[in-house]
């Protein structure tokens, strides 16, 4: 069965997987067969782990690196009843995203364990992306402790980058729902610059009516102005807000935009990351504002 590109659910009862062309025998290797138990399964390296959802890294025979993420549902089966599961709806965000252009992972296989249309397990398969760290990673680990030109310059590149790819998805109407940093991977060359950028992990990814895009727009900046608040000045984070809105806005239409991202915030206010550099200024946690 090959990967339906539809944000539906998979099918109705069963258990079923379905794969990208050519992947179905190298992914039998590490357990991932039709009519398996893959909600018992635990290849590879242990990534990422919460109550319900688990990650691994899985390196196959032939050398190539694949992420096998899987989700539970026993305590909640009628939650996703005849609607698709998170992993179907990344493998349509994936596809939406690829459509436009946009750098993302490639999803290799999708299942999902169903009776009667309730919903008890789901996984995923991507390939993965060499040489890649997740943006919050980067910001904590490494770039907080650049000189302060590098800084800029890696600044710059990301946060043009990110902009473009938001104005491109929401232009034609489509909206992450998950835009963590976390949720995007950047990939340096020998000299530290940042040389690629991909989107991952979107389980909640939509395309809206017109008039709904401005919900789904404030949703996604919110999403990035989290981790920004830890690591971007004021005015770096008002740059890129101006950067991303159309430059024919007027300045109190850009206020505007920034008070609806601000009062989404402060519904479910973000905690600010630590950071490694001493020098590096960022507002107290009391301060939301973009």
């Amino acid at each position: 069965m090959t990967l339906s590109r539809k944000r539906q659910p998979c099918h109705f009862h069963g258990n079923r997987l379905y794969f990208a062309q050519g992947w179905q025998e190298k992914l039998e290797e590490i357990g991932l067969c039709q009519g398996s138990r893959w909600d018992e399964l635990e290849p590879g390296e242990l990534v990422t782990c919460s109550k319900r959802t688990n990650a691994y890294r899985v390196t196959l025979e032939s050398g190539e690196t694949v992420y096998f993420k899987r989700y539970l549902y026993l305590g909640k089966p009628f939650k996703f009843y005849l609607r698709p599961s998170e992993t179907a709806v990344e493998v349509f965000s994936y596809n939406e995203m690829a459509k436009l252009g946009i750098p993302v992972a490639e999803p290799l296989a999708v299942g999902e364990i169903r009776r009667c249309g309730s919903l008890f397990a789901a996984c995923i398969v991507t390939r993965g992306i060499p040489d890649t760290m997740n943006l919050k990673d980067y910001a904590m680990y490494e770039w907080s402790l650049l000189a302060p030109k590098l800084r800029r310059e890696a600044f710059m590149m990301i946060s043009e980058t990110v902009c473009r790819d938001l104005q491109t998805m929401h232009k034609a109407r489509f909206f992450h729902f998950d835009s963590k940093w976390r949720n995007i991977l950047i990939r340096k060359n020998e000299s530290e610059k940042i040389v690629g950028l991909w989107w991952i992990d979107s389980p909640r990814g939509k395309k809206l009516p017109t008039i709904r895009c401005e919900y789904g727009t404030i949703y996604d900046l919110a999403n990035l102005c989290r981790m920004a608040l830890s690591f971007l000045s004021r005015s770096q984070r008002l740059r890129f807000l101006y950067n991303y809105l159309d430059p024919n806005m007027t300045q109190k239409e850009v206020r505007i935009i920034a008070k609806k991202i601000n009062r989404h915030l402060q519904r479910n206010p973000p905690k600010l990351a630590p950071t490694l550099a001493s020098n590096q200024k960022v507002e107290k946690s009391s301060d939301h504002t973009v």
